[in-house]
């Protein structure tokens, strides 16, 4: 199965295990599906507040339309609640709504996560997320944690 890690700005296969400075996502994907990595904040979003980048993944089977994965990436140290805004005001933004965006997710890689599982706060955004007008997945990782597709 190929893997990806994604660094501070470049998507790269995995080969071993690697280590680096900072906050680490990694998807793991099947079926050779393709992958683009974009730099959402400073590039494509410029003003306000944005998530750090954006990962879309090709789940297009042969003679089947358009139809992409698209996985929101915030990239923080503790403060989740912060990495929750970043990434609604990101999903509001017109440019990322395209009918072949057929599943849209969201990942939060923080250094910890409050030891309460039942996060209040994570637990409201997930049912906030999940509903209209996203529809969208959000999970939380921890630093390094594996994501798959």
């Amino acid at each position: 199965t190929p893997q990806f890690i994604f660094f501070s700005a470049f998507l790269v296969p995995v080969i071993g295990s690697s280590t680096e400075q900072g906050r680490k996502y990694t998807l793991e994907v099947s079926n050779n599906q393709k992958t683009t990595l974009f730099n959402v904040d400073g590039y494509i979003i410029t003003k306000g507040q944005k998530c750090d980048k954006l990962v879309l993944v090709d789940n297009n089977e042969e003679g089947d339309d358009e139809n992409w994965n698209e996985i929101f990436v915030e990239l923080k140290g503790k403060d989740v609640s912060h990495a929750i805004d970043q990434i609604r005001e990101t999903l509001k933004n017109p440019l990322f709504a395209h009918p072949s965006n057929k599943i849209v997710k969201a990942r939060i890689v923080a250094a910890s996560f409050p030891a309460n599982k039942s996060n209040p706060i994570m637990e409201k955004a997930k049912k906030e997320f999940a509903s209209s007008p996203f529809f969208c997945e959000l999970r939380g990782l921890k630093n390094g944690q594996k994501d798959k597709i």
